[in-house]
């Protein structure tokens, strides 16, 4: 079986799991995933965890009685004698993020921009753009995205849907550096030049990021 088919497999189990079940298994999945296990035997084992688990669950057992207090032990073992495989840096994590930015950013200006030049024969304001503007989305979506991961971060563990407390100093930081940054736009965007951008380029650069994204940050 294919990697794709068993993530979508194990997609399917992880439904039938319960809140808190699946919030616990999601972290054994995590850890898996981001260990230096082949990508092939890291689907397999995850498929025989979330089959062991949904075993249990049907006995009336949940996730920690069945594979322990910390999520990530389970697989520890399997994962510090795996052979060693590249994993993701965190520049290219942090590339993925301005680049699905941007890929959004040029396609929302190639769609619009069309619409206006076959409606009115101009591109009208999706003709051009700003260096600014393509700086602060590349940038921008890097502090939406950790500001995103730390409100997940800070979700509850229990079957209870609610949150429990978090480190509001934090969120509180990176929402104030995405207002700080939209304030300081209207200053900078002025020293910024703008160039002329057809939306048949946009298009072409979407279509490029996309492609990028693909086979670049999320090939199997």
């Amino acid at each position: 079986m294919k990697v794709k088919a068993m993530i979508k497999q194990n997609n399917v189990l992880r439904e039938q799991m319960t809140p808190f079940n699946r919030s616990y298994y999601e972290d054994m999945l995590l850890a898996l995933r981001a260990s230096r296990v082949d990508p092939v035997r890291t689907e397999e084992l995850l498929l025989e965890a979330a089959a062991l688990l949904l075993e249990g669950q049907g006995k009336g057992k949940n996730a920690r009685q069945i594979f322990g207090e910390h999520p990530e032990d389970y697989f520890r073992e399997i994962a510090s004698s795996a052979p060693e495989r590249r994993p993701r840096s965190q520049l290219n994590y942090y590339l993925m993020i301005p680049c699905a930015a941007l890929t959004g950013l040029f396609a929302v200006y190639a769609i619009a921009g069309l619409l206006l030049l076959w409606g009115t024969g101009e591109a009208g304001i999706f003709g051009q753009i700003s260096i600014f503007t393509i700086l602060f989305v590349g940038a921008g979506a890097i502090v939406l995205i950790e500001m995103i991961m730390k409100w997940m971060s800070a979700l509850s563990e229990d079957d209870a849907p609610k949150p429990k407390a978090f480190d509001i100093r934090g969120l509180g930081i990176y929402v104030g550096v995405a207002v700080i940054a939209v304030f300081l736009g209207i200053f900078l965007e002025s020293l910024f030049p703008v160039i002329s951008l057809s939306p048949w380029v946009s298009l072409a650069l979407a279509a490029a990021g996309g492609l990028g994204l693909k086979f670049i940050f999320f090939k199997s």
